[in-house]
């Protein structure tokens, strides 16, 4: 039998063209979880990088259906580098295994016994093709937008303007059917709503409005969607001038939720300019603001009230808020096939674990001085030709 071409063995077995298509989505993940920014890892990039990955689990699985009949289903690549000589000719090594259930190609020299772990193969494929069909599918039709929005008039979901950021797939639903978001009030952190809340209407352009109120992570379901608030948000425009009235800083800080409060303080968030650095806490209960400025290698730290306009001098330096925004966070997603994801993931990980369990059986025979010589997969070969 001949061996497979190296393309074959690319395209159908080896494991290494499978981590190719997880360097794309690791790189993703580690783009946005270390705030990386990399241009070129963008959605389209992942999608491509998704359907080829599915293509490929269902050209090997057909690959390994189409082969789990015949009698040799590996074929004679991918042999071991290492081998061990046995005193038995080549053709009496033969009889031995053909005896214990070796099945050996037209040449005599490679044969394999038929294996419970190429089930686990084909399972793992089918695992495989269904997560990353559905995955890709999920992601032609994906519709994630993160909207921040504070007590006030309806926004309209339908306009893409109305959105912090959105992502849309090729095939995604078109926006005319969402309906109009209006904040009616909201709860801010406190040691009953961990994360606080938000009451919101929606308001379609047909039909009856409905109202409800979103705690972080519960989901709100509107039709094909998940409506659901992630975090209040504060975003004052902090000024820092200095003494002789040099602008030193002017521009919005986007203040989120602490993990654990800093004394009286429950928001925070940074901010970066040319002339200075710092970092911006808030009290809401208490209406209270503290400011930390680092310039030149110098550090200062000040206290106010939030009042708009309102002048504090701390060290060389005057803080003020010229007005200040209370947000909240909220996600609109379209559904995704949960159900199938979960049931891939399952049957991949099924097959994964029988194929590490059970081992391929394959010999390859090679004419010796003495005897032959042996290379193998698995145990059995060496049990039986050691009898």
């Amino acid at each position: 039998m001949k061996s497979p071409s190296f393309a074959s063995r690319v395209l159908f077995v080896s494991p290494l063209t499978l981590i190719v298509f997880l360097i794309i989505p690791v790189a993703v993940i580690l783009s946005f979880r270390l705030h990386l920014g990399i241009p070129f890892l963008n959605f389209n990039l992942l999608l491509a990088n998704n359907i080829c990955f599915a293509l490929l689990a269902i050209v090997r699985l057909l690959w390994y259906l189409g082969r789990s009949g015949k009698e040799i289903r590996y074929g004679e690549g991918g042999r071991p580098s290492s081998a061990y000589a046995t005193e038995l000719p080549l053709p009496e090594a033969r009889s031995v295994l053909a005896r214990g259930g070796f099945v050996f190609g037209a040449d005599g020299t490679y044969g394999e016994k038929r294996d419970r772990g190429y089930l686990g193969t084909v399972l793992l494929y089918v695992g495989l093709s269904v997560v990353l069909a559905t995955g890709s599918w999920n992601n032609l039709r994906q519709f994630a937008g993160v909207v921040l929005d504070g007590v006030g008039p309806a926004t309209p979901l339908s306009k893409p303007e109305a959105y912090r950021s959105l992502t849309r797939g090729p095939l995604a639903p078109k926006m005319e059917s969402l309906p109009q978001l209006r904040v009616l009030s909201q709860i801010l952190p406190d040691s009953t709503y961990l994360r606080g809340g938000t009451e919101i209407a929606l308001i379609p352009a047909e039909g009856k409005p409905a109202s409800t109120v979103l705690l972080p992570p519960t989901p709100y379901v509107y039709q094909n969607y998940d409506i659901y608030m992630t975090k209040i948000v504060f975003t004052p425009e902090v000024i820092i001038k200095t003494k002789a009235g040099a602008l030193i800083f002017d521009g919005f800080v986007q203040l989120d939720p602490l993990v654990q409060k800093r004394g009286v303080f429950s928001f925070y968030g940074p901010f970066a300019g040319d002339q200075a650095v710092g970092g911006v806490y808030y009290a809401p209960d208490k209406n209270l603001m503290m400011m930390v400025v680092t310039r030149n290698n110098q550090k200062v730290v000040g206290d106010l009230v939030f009042q708009a306009d309102q002048e504090v001098t701390a060290g060389d330096y005057v803080l003020s808020v010229a007005k200040l925004g209370q947000w909240s966070e909220i996600h609109i997603v379209h559904h995704r096939n949960k159900a199938l994801l979960w049931l891939g993931g399952i049957i991949a990980v099924l097959g994964l674990a029988v194929r590490l369990a059970l081992r391929p059986q394959r010999v390859w025979l090679d004419e010796g001085e003495q005897g032959c010589r042996v290379a193998s997969v698995g145990r059995d070969a060496k049990t039986l030709l050691a009898a």
